[in-house]
């Protein structure tokens, strides 16, 4: 391709191929052509996707009070070690006041990563919006104080919703989580 950007036929022979066939300068100008289409009708794809995602993406707002105390399973070492398992069950509110049920697994997969008095924390939540038929998952990795089993106050996290069922049935996104400076929780819901 020219500078100016039109393509330029090539018509020196070059060397033989991996098949043992010659090679000739149409060849490449189709292969440039080709590859120009390519990148074009694949740009012309991603803009029209991001269009329709961000147009039909769906907000939720999940609340509750301060979590109650974790029932933890100690597993490997004695004290913080990985494997350790923390479950809760608590009910929060949708942003219209209907009632959301929670329940939470997190499991340390890391002690002093990347930072000493700092775990890295695999977490699976489970939110039921009234029947237990329409729930939205959520999955991810978080940075936790060693000494404490939720994030830290004024912090968050964003987690990927990995499915859901009845009216939920195979939602996709992202949720942030942010514990508030009052001690009380956010889940936006990113639902796409």
């Amino acid at each position: 391709m020219s500078p100016t950007g039109t393509v330029q036929e090539d018509t020196t022979m070059h060397s033989s191929s991996a098949s043992g066939q010659p090679r000739t300068g149409h060849t490449s100008v189709a292969l440039r052509v080709l590859a120009i289409v390519a990148l074009a009708v694949g740009l012309g794809s991603c803009s029209s996707t991001t269009k329709a995602s961000s147009s039909s993406e769906r907000i939720i707002t999940v609340t509750h009070a301060e979590v109650p105390k974790a029932t933890i399973i100690d597993n490997g070492d004695t004290g913080p070690s990985v494997g350790d398992v923390r479950l809760w069950h608590f009910d929060g509110q949708t942003d219209t006041g209907d009632v959301v049920n929670t329940d939470w697994i997190m499991t340390t997969t890391a002690v002093d990563m990347p930072a000493v008095d700092v775990e890295t924390r695999i977490t699976t939540g489970v939110f039921r919006f009234g029947d237990l038929a329409d729930q939205i998952i959520l999955q991810g990795v978080g940075l936790y104080p060693a000494k404490g089993a939720t994030l830290k106050v004024s912090s968050s996290v964003v987690r990927s919703i990995i499915g859901g069922s009845g009216k939920y049935a195979g939602a996709s996104g992202w949720v942030e989580s942010t514990h508030l400076d009052d001690g009380t929780w956010t889940h936006v819901f990113h639902l796409q």
